[in-house]
């Protein structure tokens, strides 16, 4: 986490970390990368990254200021967390910047085309679409990954506001 997130209060610190961890942890889980399924690579990580960055930023949004503000914090950390990864991965400091205004672009781009989809009234065309060209998914394995994703919008529908801005998270498996 950024240095300038020390100086949030504590307790949006703590649910900026919590959902900063439960998106990584359930955007990395295993069962998510098989054939078929999202790629198994550092792009396909970052895919689902976004997808469940932007399923939880569309949740965040509906508690009001509070979640706005707390959506963008959780933004801010992830693309921390990407800039370290880079890094990690042996890219250079003068590429990192460069790299990291491509992925902010493609994480909108990303989040837009998922919240075109979700909202359209389509049978969940476009939403298969988004998920077969972003993630990868096959046309066989699609349909699996769409009910996952309309899972994951009735689950968090579920959490209360506060449950949401605390950072609480649950995440149903993708089945």
């Amino acid at each position: 986490m950024a240095l300038g997130n020390w100086f949030q209060p504590k307790k949006n610190r703590w649910a900026v970390d919590r959902l900063y961890q439960s998106i990584q942890a359930q955007a990395l889980r295993p069962d998510f990368y098989f054939e078929g399924g999202a790629r198994d690579n550092f792009s396909g990580r970052f895919e689902m990254t976004c997808l469940h960055g932007t399923l939880i930023f569309r949740r965040l949004r509906k508690a009001g200021a509070a979640g706005k503000g707390l959506a963008q914090d959780v933004f801010d950390a992830l693309f921390d967390g990407f800039d370290e990864a880079l890094r990690d991965i042996g890219t250079g400091d003068l590429s990192v910047g460069k790299k990291i205004r491509k992925m902010g672009e493609a994480f909108y781009g990303r989040s837009k085309a998922y919240e075109e989809a979700l909202a359209a009234d389509d049978d969940n065309k476009e939403l298969t679409v988004a998920l077969m060209r972003n993630l990868g998914v096959s046309e066989a394995e699609s349909g699996r990954f769409v009910r996952y994703i309309r899972t994951v919008e009735e689950t968090l529908g579920r959490h209360t506001d506060e449950q949401m801005l605390s950072g609480e998270v649950n995440w149903p498996r993708l089945s």
